[in-house]
């Protein structure tokens, strides 16, 4: 561990979250969705989709296009299908929902897909496609985002850096776990780097003049006051591969297209945007333009443990396949899976994101974590 990271209880995290989005006007219901879905990326190791992703809620109240008292509601459905209407709510509160409808039209259905629009971030999407793999079926989901990354051979943002996660039931095995995002970086890696006097881990920034690409975040840096993840950049996003490129195309068709919510990346309110919405109340879109949640079923279509079986003789043999020198074969999702199986208590944080969290986000609402810490001590102390 080093000065970057500090070690969290889990539950202490979870609590303070649920704090201040009842705070903000959140039901207990919303909260719980927040606080759980950023817990879990924690429990995955994904840290820049940990706490610090709390600022984007932050920044959508701030400009006026997230409503933390709103309930997402179902305004069409068939079978085997829903739309979601956000409401405007966090993109937390309207995954959980469709994640559950996806989940139990699929008992049925075999397949179902949910559509999802007008709701903000969501984070990482693992703690919705788990949901599906606890009930021993598939699932796929994503939103797109605003403009973070540049067609491939391109040098202006107008696609997204979208979060996508699938996940495939297994047995005695890690599942087949896919939980990345289909481009490059995001704005989480740009504060990073700034703030850790760090390059970049690719030379994936395209300078809006000369069209170079660097690894050096400094001079494209645009830092939101009073936060510790959430940054603008004035450069472009390298896409660096066409596979990626391809990839990222495909599920903009998914999130917003196809999608009879959906904003396409184009259409959502830049980083700009939101810094002029701050600072001169101009208006903004939501922060996520539409989103998706395919579950499938295959307990309709031959026996679930003939599914778990084949799932873990392929992990198997991709686990035993001859190593390179000086390599190891890594299962994807592994080390997340582990610790979930592990129940794992404490959780690493990132130290900018811990500070503006409490500091800024929870200060406005009266709240210290010195305060928060003690009034989870004593619930502890009752249980």
């Amino acid at each position: 561990m080093t000065d970057e990271v500090r070690v969290e209880k889990l539950g202490f995290l979870e609590y303070a979250i649920e704090r201040v989005v009842l705070a903000a006007g959140g039901s207990q219901e919303h909260a719980r969705c927040v606080a759980q879905a950023i817990g879990f990326a924690h429990i995955q190791g994904k840290l820049n989709q940990g706490l610090g992703v709390y600022e984007v809620l932050d920044l959508a109240l701030g400009v006026g296009v997230l409503d933390m008292a709103a309930t997402p509601e179902v305004i069409e459905e068939g079978p085997a299908w829903a739309v979601v209407d956000g409401k405007g709510s966090s993109g937390y509160y309207a995954l959980n929902i469709m994640a559950d409808i996806a989940i139990e039209k699929a008992r049925s259905s075999g397949i179902a897909i949910v559509y999802g629009g007008n709701h903000n971030d969501a984070g990482s999407f693992a703690a919705y496609v788990y949901k599906a793999f606890e009930q021993d079926m598939m699932a796929i989901a994503s939103n797109n985002t605003p403009p973070l990354a540049a067609p491939f051979g391109g040098m202006e943002n107008v696609l997204s850096c979208p979060p996508f996660d699938s996940i495939v039931p297994s047995g005695e095995e890690p599942p087949i776990w896919a939980s990345l995002k289909f481009g490059e970086f995001y704005d989480a890696d740009i504060s990073e780097a700034v703030l850790h006097n760090k390059p970049m881990k690719g030379k994936w920034l395209i300078d809006p003049l000369t069209g170079e690409a660097t690894d050096d975040a400094r001079p494209y840096a645009q830092p939101y006051e009073g936060y510790g993840r959430v940054w603008g950049y004035s450069c472009a996003g390298q896409i660096e591969t066409p596979r990626t490129y391809a990839l990222n195309l495909w599920n903009e068709a998914m999130t917003a297209i196809v999608n009879p919510l959906g904003i396409p990346a184009n259409e959502i309110s830049d980083t700009d945007d939101f810094q002029r919405a701050l600072k001169e109340g101009t208006k903004a879109t939501t922060t996520v333009g539409g989103s998706y949640y395919l579950c499938i079923n295959p307990a309709m279509f031959g026996p679930i443990d003939a599914v778990k079986a084949r799932a873990d003789s392929f992990v198997g043999a991709v686990r035993n396949c001859k190593p390179r020198p000086g390599q190891r074969i890594r299962i994807p999702g592994e080390t997340a899976y582990r610790n979930l199986k592990n129940n794992s208590e404490e959780i690493e944080v990132l130290t900018n994101h811990w500070q503006p969290f409490f500091e800024n986000i929870a200060g406005k609402y009266g709240l210290t974590e010195e305060g928060i810490r003690a009034d989870f001590t004593a619930l502890e102390k009752t249980d």
